[in-house]
């Protein structure tokens, strides 16, 4: 995570208005320093449940530093050659990848989930191609190889907005919001904001007061960073020099992810230290490799959806915006299918793997009808001057390609990582390719005599506990297969 504390919060009160800004007013408490509750519309409401649409790759994009191992399994893709992806475009997706909710974050005011605009897609530019009645995309920029010649995707496509989509995100325009210091969201209620008052024992209003800040993009960044760590967020807006109350994080217990016996599994070889009882790394084949590359493609979201008790056993307070959404009364939404959107959320089209153990269902890949002038081929690329055009090319379908698929194949699974390989994993889920060598050399601080081999295995329940573990824990490996190794020695 990026630097949190008085440093990192300068901009944020006082601060002037915006139309790139969110106004948000708070109730603050003067003599204890602290927030009691914010004041918002629905606008800056739709950005907060945004980040439960964040890919977790995305995550690693925007912050150097993360709590948990999902800077090092970022990190490791990052640092990963080419030759052990199945294309060039997978690296991309693990890297920034594309939000299932993509093109209805355009609708937000503050918009964190993408870099450019999520309705560039990118084709061939090889005119043989383009007059085809059906031809195919990819929102990979630039890193595709076109399906029927081989050569790069590159030539831009802007998808046009259909007049079906929905204007705004997710909770009405109109509706006013209350959120707590620890941001759980809910409708403006003067019962609840007396129940707020009594919970902090706050009896007189004269030591209340009324402070208004603007929040930009830098802003809700910081804002997000924060909520994976503390429970005082707004506290720390208002106040930079409190000293923030940290959440507690806890693993699922062992009957929680308890391997199904009859479900299909990884084996994976691990070594430890049988001294102090930790995991010092795994040697592991590709299939544990995509298992945990393709968490960098399920939203935040997803994490709480998983587990039962996911958003009590999650870092910081950033779990209490899911609990929100289950919480808050239907007539708060735009739709149903707006709060399904977070609630059960789904990954983008062609981002799930093969076999996957954590199965989220993919959106459905857009297909899009677009107007053309047709070009004669055996009339050196001129534009076809027959009315109507002599070879009926009057539009094209445009269908989205696998970007994993390395002859541009249009339906769904595949993997990210080459077969046949081989890797080591780290406690902290540092990914490199397998080497005798190196792994003795840099990653060898115990002595050899205190190394005991083990094999392990992982079914749906420990898969689940890796994607949580990763978040919160520096020790992975170590905190997920516990269970399975102290009753070995």
């Amino acid at each position: 995570m990026r630097a949190l504390g008085p440093q990192a919060s300068p901009y944020f009160y006082p601060m002037s208005p915006s139309s790139s800004k969110l106004k948000v007013r708070f109730l603050v408490d003067k003599e204890q320093e602290r927030v009691v509750f914010a004041e918002a519309g629905g606008e800056f409401v739709d950005v907060l449940f945004s980040f439960l649409a964040l890919p977790l790759g995305r995550i690693g994009q925007l912050f150097e530093f993360t709590m948990g191992s999902l800077d090092a399994l970022y990190q490791s893709v990052q640092r990963l050659d080419i030759k052990h992806l199945q294309t060039e475009a997978c690296k991309e997706m693990l890297l920034n990848p594309r939000s299932a909710i993509a093109l209805q974050s355009q609708d937000l005011k503050i918009n964190i989930m993408h870099d450019q605009c999520p309705r560039i897609a990118y084709t061939c530019r090889d005119i043989g191609c383009l007059i085809q009645a059906k031809c195919c995309y990819t929102f990979t920029s630039k890193k595709s190889l076109c399906s029927r010649c081989g050569k790069p995707m590159d030539n831009i496509l802007n998808l046009p907005k259909k007049a079906s989509e929905e204007v705004g995100v997710f909770v009405n325009d109109t509706s006013n919001f209350m959120i707590t210091d620890d941001l759980q969201v809910m409708p403006t209620s003067l019962s609840k904001a007396f129940f707020l008052l009594e919970d902090l024992q706050i009896d007189d209003a004269g030591i209340l007061e009324e402070r208004v800040v603007y929040f930009g993009t830098n802003e809700v960044l910081d804002l997000l960073d924060r909520s994976f760590v503390c429970n005082n967020v707004f506290t720390d807006v208002c106040f930079p020099d409190f000293n923030r109350e940290n959440g507690d994080f806890y693993l699922p217990s062992e009957k929680e992810i308890a391997a199904d016996e009859a479900e299909d599994t990884i084996v994976l070889k691990l070594f430890l230290n049988v001294i102090n009882n930790t995991v010092l790394y795994a040697e592991v084949e590709e299939d544990f490799i995509n298992l945990l590359f393709s968490f960098l493609t399920f939203p935040l979201g997803s994490i709480f959806g998983l587990f039962s008790d996911g958003v009590s056993s999650f870092g910081g307070c950033i779990g209490n915006l899911y609990s929100s959404m289950e919480n808050m009364d239907s007539n708060c939404f735009k739709s149903e299918i707006c709060r399904n959107m977070l609630l059960i959320p789904k990954l983008s089209a062609f981002y799930g793997i093969k076999n996957s153990m954590l199965e989220l269902e993919e959106i459905k890949p857009i297909e899009s009808t677009v107007l053309i002038s047709c070009v004669n081929l055996d009339n050196g690329y001129k534009t076809c001057t027959f009315v109507p055009c002599a070879h009926e090319l009057g539009e094209t379908d445009f269908i989205e390609q696998n970007p994993k698929s390395a002859n541009g194949a249009t339906n769904n699974g595949g993997a990210f990582v080459v077969g046949s390989n081989k890797f080591i994993v780290s406690d902290r889920l540092e990914i490199s390719p397998l080497s005798a060598i190196s792994t003795i050399l840099d990653e060898m601080d115990s002595p050899i005599s205190n190394l005991v081999e083990v094999e392990v295995f992982v079914g749906r329940g420990e898969a689940r506990s890796l994607l949580s573990a990763m978040m919160i824990s520096t020790m992975v490996l170590t905190d997920v297969f516990y269970h399975q190794l102290k009753y070995r020695w």
